[in-house]
């Protein structure tokens, strides 16, 4: 028969080996994600691939749009200002509330890269004849000449970025990348809680 010093030993191992197997089983590093769908063999690591292509191709594009802003000659916030306006004018004009609301950008920064692009004679503004409070924005006929000599050069970019990519893998990248936008949103208002907590 074994004392208790000898079994309180035997104990002490045997807690230490179920310790050691528990860490064994952990991942290292810990998982960054853990829905099932996203998790291989329990693994995070296709998510943390993805993500990290994620983010080569986010810099890639901020980086494509620079270059792209350069090229006609204006910063890249007003670049993106200039092809909303271009995209959302129709024949009356767009509000810069809806050109805001399209880029995801406050009224007051649209307002102030719309100056610059106004100054460039890009843009022009006019009263809103339904709201005289409202201004109106589209592009000026030098804008408008400005972006026909400009348009080959994105076309070149966004051709060869997408250059193998068929139709129906278009379409379901469309709608895969309007859910991870809205889920962003969700993300971030948790990312939010996380800083003021």
């Amino acid at each position: 028969m074994k004392s208790g010093t000898k079994l309180r030993e035997d104990a002490t191992v045997s807690g230490a080996a179920r310790n050691a197997r528990r860490a064994r089983a952990k991942p290292w590093p810990p998982l960054t994600v853990t829905r099932e769908a996203l998790l291989a063999d329990g693994s995070d690591e296709r998510f943390r691939a993805l993500v990290q292509d994620l983010l080569i191709m986010a810099d890639q594009l901020q980086k494509l749009r620079n270059a792209l802003a350069r090229a006609l000659g204006v910063s890249e916030p007003q670049y993106r200002l200039f092809l909303a306006i271009a995209q959302l004018q129709g024949e009356r004009g767009v509000s810069v509330g809806r050109v805001a609301q399209h880029l995801r950008v406050t009224g007051a920064f649209a307002t102030m890269e719309t100056r610059g692009l106004v100054r460039r004679g890009f843009v022009e503004k006019r009263a809103d004849p339904a709201d005289g409070r409202a201004v109106l924005l589209s592009l000026t006929e030098a804008g408008r000449r400005a972006f026909e000599r400009f348009a080959a050069e994105p076309r070149k970019i966004n051709d060869a970025l997408f250059r193998s990519i068929s139709a129906a893998e278009f379409r379901t990248l469309g709608r895969l990348v309007r859910r991870l936008v809205a889920n962003g949103e969700r993300a971030l208002q948790i990312s939010r809680t996380m800083v003021e907590g």
